[in-house]
């Protein structure tokens, strides 16, 4: 297979799709959730998860199928087919490309996963962040800040931030979130045993996660969050499984501890050069630019 082939198809895929921040930002002003008010969020986040998430993959399929077929065609010459009847040119293509159309299809494949992952991850930072709730997001800041401020790898969002946990883990909130488990469940106990903090949550969509698993996770102080309807319909007697809405009042109540706290003026300053690097990546999405400059003007 051709190393230029694989190239063009990363390239190619790029184009057509662009970011997955992007991409659910979009549906999300489509669906007029930018209009909502903090009660809104609080008493629809669950739906606001499965709206979002539907209409994302309602609208990726046609782009990836017509961009499959734009990849396909590249690698035709219609000069080399121009004289075969159809069943022929199948034959012919599929006998002659193998390997291209299978890395197509695993390309395919590994890019819909790696996107699901990030689409979760901004679908939950959107709800957070129409909820007013203060936070900070490993895909805004960095990989780096989150491991040097010893919340590691696989922490996805901290409330009220990365500086607040330096300063009181016990008081801080760690979101990790996976939409399906599989066997990476058991990253997270080992992780939350690095951090400090208290408990951690980790938001899934996964409808099998075994009784086992579940209390593996809560032995290790990690609770589920999920939708309303995956809680009811598949882990309704778990009092480790809570909702979006749930995991939403939690926040709020700590996001209060913090509310008369007297920050050193490095915090301060710290806290401030993060909510400025938030705010830069969001340039294009005024929901969440508006967001983070009520936060600096807040933050004292």
């Amino acid at each position: 297979m051709s190393k230029n082939y694989a190239n063009l198809v990363k390239e190619e895929r790029a184009r057509t799709f662009g970011s997955a921040y992007d991409f659910v930002y979009t549906i999300f002003e489509e669906l007029e959730f930018h209009n909502k008010d903090k009660k809104y969020f609080f008493n629809n986040a669950s739906e606001i998860v499965e709206a979002l998430r539907n209409a994302s993959w309602s609208t990726f399929l046609p782009l990836e199928k017509a961009f499959t077929s734009k990849m396909l065609q590249q690698l035709v010459n219609p000069e080399e087919i121009k004289d075969k009847t159809g069943l022929e040119a199948v034959t012919w293509f599929v006998e002659t490309f193998p390997d291209e159309i299978y890395s197509l299809t695993l390309s395919n494949t590994q890019s819909r996963r790696s996107r699901a992952g990030k689409e979760f991850e901004a679908i939950i930072e959107l709800i957070l962040i129409g909820a007013e709730i203060p936070l900070d997001s490993q895909g805004n800041i960095g990989k780096k800040v989150f491991v040097d401020k010893g919340l590691g790898k696989l922490v996805d969002i901290v409330s009220p931030g990365a500086i607040e946990y330096n300063i009181n883990k016990r008081n801080t909130v760690l979101i990790s979130d996976k939409t399906t488990l599989r066997e990476r469940w058991q990253e997270v106990p080992e992780e939350m045993g690095r951090t400090g903090a208290r408990e951690m949550f980790l938001a899934t969509l996964d409808q099998t996660i075994t009784s086992e698993v579940l209390q593996a996770l809560d032995e290790g102080n990690i609770q589920i969050i999920t939708t309303k309807s995956n809680k009811e319909q598949n882990y309704s007697n778990k009092v480790n499984v809570l909702s979006f809405e749930e995991l939403l009042s939690i926040l709020e109540e700590n996001k209060l501890r913090w509310t008369n706290f007297q920050y050193a003026l490095e915090d301060i300053e710290n806290v401030q050069i993060l909510l400025k690097q938030q705010k830069e990546k969001h340039t294009k999405h005024s929901f969440v630019k508006n967001y983070y400059d009520k936060a600096l003007e807040n933050i004292k």
